[in-house]
């Protein structure tokens, strides 16, 4: 009854919502369930349906899928999103074989039919990404549920406090918990997950760049920065200022950074990575309007790079990017986005700059501030004066890198660890069925 009150009520709602804003009109047949038969494993391997709701989930589980792959390397992989951006994203950076989905939408009855018609021996959701009807349609057909990278920031905490019920009912159907932090699973628990299910296995995107790179052989990582390098047309000893994952708002503060630096620094390279590329035409016209000259990124493979400034406007970009700069500021943070990932340009040995907005990253930040190579700026002027304080100190700033280089080193493993979740559930699985 409650399933056709959804289709009869709800759901037309729905429609005209997306019909009206253009929003969850892609992919609008699966976000109702109508899915494929997903048949890309026999019955008899194990299907994980890993859920992602954008493009830092996804990153997340692309590092989870390496690690899978390592020790189920049958398994059916089914992942799922909730923004186009987010699909986008997993269509070009995860392999063929893995089936990409937009996520269902919430409702009873559409949940009950994906759950038919993807079979799932484990659902994982990544971070704090929790859908009440999915998780109960799963629970009553026997899959296992799996929180990996599990976030939960104070302001969701209270926010989850005034549905503390609801919440116990549906944090208490995991079989395992796996949280980022110590206080994140202080908060899991409070909100009443089995304390014996909750266990602190740090940040899966930490492991983003020796994952990445070091499947491919230690030579590629080392000879990745040179690549980039003569891919872009940028000498050994020229200085490269990175901005990344910048958002509505950082583009126009970073502009007096940039012309400012290059007063000081006459061969300067800026790189702007947007975090979504729909705005490359914005950002144009911006650079525009202040007299900037600048080259896509897509443009300099066949026309070689003319100016000093680049704009990105490609994916799964800024791996390479990181490993050339020479400073980065990492988006997302001058405006209230809260942050990006720190840890993947610290990685490269690059301290990183960064502005107030890093809630979502706190953990990534406590760890660099603590030694020293992870340098948050108020705005864009103390950025430039931060900027040209290292150019007078070039020692000090390559002490720094090195120390960011080696506590990001020291947070690896977290994969692992996680993947193990996962395979103890399915273990355990096949125990109660013998």
């Amino acid at each position: 009854m409650l399933g056709w009150f959804f289709l009869v009520v709800i759901l037309p709602f729905f429609l005209l919502y997306a019909r009206l804003t253009g929003r969850h009109l892609a992919g609008l047949g699966q976000r109702l369930g109508f899915l494929k038969q997903l048949d890309s494993a026999s019955d008899r391997s194990p299907r994980l349906w890993l859920h992602a709701a954008s493009v830092g989930e996804v990153k997340a589980a692309r590092i989870l899928i390496s690690e899978i792959r390592k020790k189920l390397p049958d398994a059916a992989i089914i992942v799922s999103t909730m923004t186009e951006q987010g699909q986008l994203v997993a269509r070009q950076q995860l392999d063929p074989e893995i089936d990409c989905i937009y996520a269902p939408l919430d409702l009873p009855v559409i949940a009950r039919r994906v759950m038919r018609k993807i079979r799932p021996s484990v659902y994982v959701c990544l971070e704090t990404e929790l859908w009440p009807n999915i998780i109960s349609q799963a629970f009553r057909a026997g899959v296992a549920l799996v929180l990996l990278n599990g976030r939960l920031s104070e302001r969701s905490f209270r926010r989850y406090k005034k549905v503390r019920g609801l919440m116990k009912e549906v944090l208490v159907r995991f079989s395992a918990i796996s949280a980022i932090t110590a206080g994140d699973r202080k908060r899991f628990t409070t909100l009443g997950a089995d304390s014996e299910r909750v266990v602190v296995h740090g940040n899966v995107k930490h492991d983003s760049i020796p994952v990445s790179y070091r499947s491919q052989g230690t030579g590629h990582e080392k000879n990745l920065p040179q690549s980039c390098r003569n891919r872009l047309g940028i000498g050994d000893g020229q200085t490269v200022l990175v901005a990344g994952s910048t958002h509505k708002g950082e583009e126009s503060q970073l502009i007096d950074v940039f012309k400012t630096v290059k007063a000081r620094v006459g061969d300067l390279i800026w790189v702007v990575a947007p975090r979504h590329l729909n705005r490359i035409p914005e950002i144009e016209a911006l650079f525009r309007d202040h007299g900037i000259r600048f080259d896509r990124l897509s443009n300099i493979e066949d026309n070689g790079r003319k100016e000093e400034v680049i704009l990105v406007d490609s994916m799964g970009e800024l791996a390479g990017l990181y490993s050339i700069a020479t400073f980065v500021f990492c988006g997302g943070s001058l405006v209230p986005k809260g942050g990006h990932n720190i840890m993947e340009p610290a990685a490269w040995g690059r301290p990183v700059f960064y502005g107030p907005s890093m809630k979502d990253f706190a953990d990534a930040k406590e760890l660099l501030e603590s030694v020293k190579a992870g340098f948050p700026i108020s705005g864009p002027d103390e950025l430039t004066r931060s900027i040209l304080n290292f150019i007078e100190r070039p020692a000090e700033y390559e002490a720094a890198g090195q120390r960011a280089r080696e506590i990001a080193m020291a947070q690896q493993g977290a994969a692992r660890k996680q993947v193990q979740l996962i395979i103890d559930c399915l273990n355990r699985r096949e125990m109660n069925d013998e």
